[in-house]
C-alpha cells in the first residue's frame, strides 16, 4: 500500500505533544535517600566490627510491633546469642496491641 505525499496537509491540524519533564526528586525524598545511605553505611561498619569479635549482627523489622529487631549471632555456631528486644517482650508487645485493638473496636 502506498501513501500519496500530496494528500498530507501542511501540518495545521497537527497537535503538538506537550513535553513532560522528568520527575525531579523533592528535598524530602533527597533527605530520605541520604538517610537510607547513612543507615546502610552504619550497618556495614557494625558488621565489620562485629566480625572481629566472631559475632554477626542481623537487623530485621517486626511489622506487628513496628520495631527494628537486632540479633547477635555467634558465627562459629550460627546460634542467636541475644535478641534485642527479646522475643518474649516482642510477643507481649504484640498481645498488648491486639488487646488494645479489640478493646477500642468493641467501644466504637
Amino acid at each position: 500500500m502506498s501513501m500519496d505525499i500530496a494528500s498530507i496537509h501542511s501540518g495545521s491540524n497537527v497537535q503538538s505533544i506537550p513535553q513532560v519533564n522528568p520527575v525531579q526528586p523533592t528535598e524530602q525524598s533527597k533527605q530520605v535517600i541520604q538517610e537510607q545511605a547513612n543507615i546502610q553505611q552504619v550497618i556495614q561498619e557494625l558488621a565489620t566490627m562485629s566480625a572481629s569479635f566472631n559475632k554477626r549482627l542481623s537487623f530485621s523489622y517486626n511489622d506487628k510491633i513496628e520495631q527494628t529487631v537486632v540479633k547477635v549471632i555467634d558465627t562459629s555456631t550460627d546460634k542467636v546469642i541475644r535478641e534485642i528486644p527479646p522475643a518474649e517482650l516482642q510477643r507481649v508487645h504484640e498481645r498488648i496491641r491486639e488487646v488494645l485493638g479489640i478493646l477500642f473496636d468493641e467501644r466504637a
